[in-house]
């Protein structure tokens, strides 16, 4: 294990229509890349960097998000984390790129269900019908008080990334949503 994820949750809050988990450990980078250095660097790694703002590449045990013209978050398994790290040494030496380990200041929690567009707008206000935020959308948003990101992953699932010391206030929230619910 990379890190303790120190988040007292059930393995999952479930009701009928609605269950909430803690997801498991994951790696988490934040990469920037100049616009202009964009094809090189997908051709010169093979990862493929989304080049429109709120899409999503989901390949087996990675996703990476586009959250800004120059900004991606990087989730993977961490059985991928010593191969990332070789492919950001290679893009380092090459281009001019930020690349930060996140993977200590993010928690994940899944939100699956009927009721997961419900549960979610709850607390953000965000047109999520699958017109307006079709599957594999990303976007920076806040629920509640606390700054996430939103990724719509199928029809009645998505996932929100937070800092973990949003963690113990998103639990509780999400723990009231499904005793509503159930």
């Amino acid at each position: 294990m990379l890190f303790d994820q120190a988040l007292d949750i059930p393995e999952s809050l479930t009701s009928d229509d609605l269950t909430i988990t803690l997801l498991p450990e994951r790696v988490r980078h934040s990469v920037r890349i100049k616009k202009a250095d964009l094809a090189a660097v997908k051709k010169h790694s093979g990862l493929k960097f989304p080049s429109k703002i709120g899409k999503t590449d989901i390949t087996v045990g990675r996703s990476i998000l586009c959250l800004g013209p120059d900004e991606w978050l990087i989730i993977a398994d961490p059985k991928q984390a010593a191969t990332l790290t070789q492919t950001f040494a290679k893009i380092e030496k090459d281009y001019v790129v930020s690349i930060t380990d996140v993977s200590h200041r993010n928690i994940g929690f899944g939100i699956m269900g009927v009721n997961a567009v419900k549960a979610i707008n709850v607390g953000c206000s965000l047109d999520l019908s699958l017109g307006a935020f079709p599957i594999g959308k990303t976007t920076r948003t806040v629920f509640e008080s606390a700054s996430i990101v939103l990724t719509r992953t199928s029809e009645t699932e998505f996932t929100i990334e937070c800092w973990r010391s949003f963690a113990p206030y998103l639990r509780d929230f999400f723990t009231r949503i499904v005793q509503t619910h159930g």
